[in-house]
């Protein structure tokens, strides 16, 4: 009675490894070959080698002037990167999909907690709200594809990439919209959303919108700002990204996968 819930390859998979005689009980090499393993269980549907919820954790530490720079270098990334790229880019756009089930275009909170669950991984439901809030950039209560991929993009790697530099100067001189050669609250307060919460307000609530923005742009200028003359150098800009600023290691953060006890 308890097994009438399981799939047809799942019965064929215990009836495998509950084999009286050992010799016709396969090893763990034969086990991960069976069908219920290659298509249903965890072996299939564990991506970036069981690394998702390392990664979402890594980029809600970093600086929201970084998070937002990321995202600007992704969008060109996306039109411009190396064929190994676009190919690394459609693996993570097939892993978007799959927590997208409603195909709405983003991943809600019920998606991505039913999603890591059902790949495996150990979260309670503040855990999942808390990588939620740490990847939902413009507020909106959902993941979009361009917040998603800039989360999981392996920014250690892609920073020891000769293109590295480039991508960076060209994010700084879209910010540096006046040619200054520094950014201003200003131009960081252009680049934020009209609004942070994803939708359209009116009176008073436009007003404590405005001064969200303006706020989260301040925060972004102080993050930078290290001499503090009210704006951001392109040293500063370039410190701010550059590697090492931060311990980045996915080994730091748990992997929410069981036998995982940080």
């Amino acid at each position: 009675e308890e097994l009438k819930p399981l799939s047809k390859s799942a019965l064929h998979f215990l009836q495998n490894l509950l084999q009286k005689d050992p010799m016709k009980r396969p090893s763990a090499q034969e086990a991960l070959l069976l069908p219920w393993v290659q298509k249903e269980g965890t072996a299939e549907v564990m991506p970036l080698s069981g690394s998702v919820v390392q990664r979402l954790q890594r980029f809600a530490t970093y600086t929201h002037l970084k998070q937002m720079v990321l995202r600007m270098i992704v969008d060109e990334l996306e039109v411009d990167g190396s064929t190994s790229a676009r190919k690394y880019y459609q693996d993570l756009k097939s892993l978007f999909e799959q927590l997208d089930t409603d195909s709405s275009g983003s991943v809600s909170l019920d998606e991505l907690s039913k999603g890591l669950r059902k790949q495996g991984y150990v979260l309670a439901d503040n855990e999942i709200e808390n990588l939620m809030r740490g990847v939902d950039a413009n507020r909106d209560g959902g993941i979009a594809w361009s917040e998603f991929l800039t989360t999981l993009v392996d920014w250690n790697k892609m920073q020891k990439e000769d293109q590295w530099q480039i991508y960076l100067q060209h994010a700084f001189t879209k910010l540096d919209v006046d040619n200054s050669g520094f950014i201003s609250l200003n131009e960081l307060l252009d680049r934020l959303p009209c609004t942070l919460g994803g939708q359209t307000a009116v009176g008073p609530e436009a007003q404590a919108a405005d001064a969200e923005r303006r706020a989260e742009a301040k925060l972004m200028l102080r993050e930078a700002d290290i001499n503090g003359d009210g704006q951001i150098s392109k040293e500063e800009f370039f410190d701010l990204l550059r590697d090492g600023h931060a311990a980045d290691s996915l080994s730091f953060y748990s992997s929410a996968l069981p036998g995982d006890v940080r």
